[in-house]
């Protein structure tokens, strides 16, 4: 019962989330309808979580907050139902999925989710992360009413880490009345089903419905995605977020609607909303805006991003500047020794053994999923379907992973230690990317048939 309790807590978020993406992003299609309820959750909890940190900052309860939040939502979602009421019956328009390939969805989705249900039956708390960090932060913010800044006040591990999934979990036990482990479990279900959700209807769109369902049965069947997932971590998280900014990304590449910007940058904002390792995000994605702003006709859309990045990036600043300890790997840093340690040819070596070991065996499958990648991209090769900028997926991803090598090389911990604590859940943030643009890039299944007749 209290598992149910916390999905019901949730909805009114994911539908806020939904109705903020209809209204910045109009498009009515079926399969673009699809992708903006896989991005609901991205939206809808981010947005609640930044103003829900406003508003304790400002020393009012939170149990106000959320009777406004939840009365908005349900405000909004019968307005838009109401004014787009011909645009939202999309069921009967999404071709027919009663076939082979959408029952090989429908079984992989299911058992997806017994899956999540039993790691969270084995694992309520999660993971050990969550017990000393992300959880313990959110029970502050529910418990500790005007004292809640106490929670920085913490020894242990990080107490500088944004407060996403804390707001985010401390909302949802002010509307279901407990502070059940159950909530946190419930939000790591709904991130994980999102995530795989996301990529499946991305995929959908820019290519086609069976390499949609490779790719989304593909991630939803390495045990690694089920940990991952409900760890409790902000990994995942951050892996959603990543995903959603960078297919908005490449949306707007293809279409040039430029209210996807605003969506781009909203959701990179949140990525730094939601753990430390955001901002190198942020950082990356900026970069390859202000690329496309050389051409002056980009212009409108890059504003656009950055008015998407402006809300959260701005409350993330505030939090670290007004709120939070400086940061361990920062403060642990000590003048002189970086030049060493970028002199050291050992810790490089070191670092490209560890990355290389665990991308051979990721995914946690009994064969190397990097391996059939290889195997799959030399039988099959490239797709003559080509998505305009899918390069803009693969530069996000490869900029995120340099920067967590140059973050290996300066840091204070020991690196053999910080290695192997860390590098699975670094190669998580970029995972789901990834896959997109490798699929997006990989010849499919109905290429194969098309030319075979």
């Amino acid at each position: 019962m209290t598992l149910l309790l916390s999905f019901a807590a949730l909805l009114p978020r994911i539908l806020l989330g939904f109705c903020l993406t209809h209204f910045v992003w109009s498009a009515v299609d079926a399969r673009s309808l699809l992708i903006k309820v896989f991005l609901s959750a991205a939206v809808g909890f981010g947005v609640s979580s930044l103003l829900g940190f406003l508003w304790i900052w400002m020393g009012f309860p939170l149990t106000i907050y959320v009777i406004l939040e939840t009365l908005a939502a349900l405000i909004l979602t019968g307005w838009t139902v109401y004014k787009n009421q011909a645009a939202l019956r999309f069921a009967n328009r999404t071709g027919n999925w009663f076939n082979f390939w959408g029952v090989i969805l429908a079984v992989g989705f299911t058992l997806f989710a017994a899956n999540l249900l039993f790691y969270a039956r084995t694992y309520p708390h999660g993971r050990p992360d969550a017990w000393i960090n992300w959880n313990v932060a959110a029970r502050f913010v529910y418990l500790g009413g005007i004292d809640w800044q106490a929670t920085f006040l913490r020894q242990l591990d990080h107490p500088d880490y944004p407060l996403f999934m804390a707001l985010t979990n401390a909302l949802t036990w002010v509307l279901a009345g407990t502070d059940s482990v159950w909530s946190p479990v419930a939000f790591h279900f709904v991130i994980s089903i999102f995530t795989a959700g996301l990529l499946f209807s991305l995929i959908n769109l820019l290519r086609d419905f069976k390499q949609a369902v490779l790719a989304a049965v593909i991630f939803i069947s390495l045990p690694f995605t089920i940990d991952q997932g409900m760890r409790q971590y902000a990994d995942f998280l951050l892996a959603y977020l990543l995903l959603v900014a960078g297919g908005l990304t490449l949306l707007y590449f293809q279409t040039k609607e430029i209210r996807l910007a605003i969506l781009a940058g909203l959701s990179i904002g949140l990525g730094g909303w939601a753990k430390n390792e955001g901002l190198v995000s942020i950082l990356g994605l900026t970069v390859i805006w202000v690329w496309l702003a050389l051409k002056k006709e980009e212009r409108p859309a890059f504003r656009n991003y950055l008015l998407g990045l402006a809300f959260p990036f701005l409350v993330t600043v505030l939090f670290k500047l007004f709120l939070a300890p400086s940061n361990d790997l920062i403060s642990g840093q000590v003048n002189g020794n970086s030049f060493v340690k970028l002199m050291d040819v050992t810790r490089y070596l070191t670092i490209l053994k560890e990355m290389g070991l665990m991308l051979w065996n990721f995914g946690a499958a009994s064969i190397s999923l990097f391996g059939l990648i290889i195997l799959a991209a030399l039988l099959l090769g490239r797709s003559e379907t080509r998505a305009s900028g899918g390069w803009l997926i693969a530069v996000l991803g490869i900029f995120q992973l340099l920067a967590y090598f140059v973050i290996y090389l300066l840091t204070p911990l020991n690196l053999d230690y910080h290695l192997h604590t860390s590098l699975d859940r670094l190669y998580m943030h970029v995972f789901p990317l990834a896959l997109f643009w490798f699929f997006l890039w990989l010849r499919s299944p109905q290429e194969i048939l098309a030319k075979k007749s």
